[in-house]
């Protein structure tokens, strides 16, 4: 089976969208205040899709 390509022109603005509402949900108080778990979990994934798994990805830090 393979394994399709990820378009990671994608993958990067989706992670910027989640930096921009993580910003917002800092700045405005009571905004999505529920959501902060859920988003900073989905952006340690997009990071870890965008730099791919392997031996060419640099160590976690």
């Amino acid at each position: 089976m393979s394994n399709k390509k990820s378009d990671k022109g994608k993958l990067y603005h989706k992670l910027h969208q989640l930096q921009k509402r993580m910003t917002r949900m800092t700045v405005n108080d009571g905004h999505s205040e529920g959501k902060l778990k859920v988003r900073q979990s989905r952006i340690n994934e997009l990071i870890q899709a965008i730099r791919g798994s392997g031996r060419r990805t640099r160590p976690a830090f």
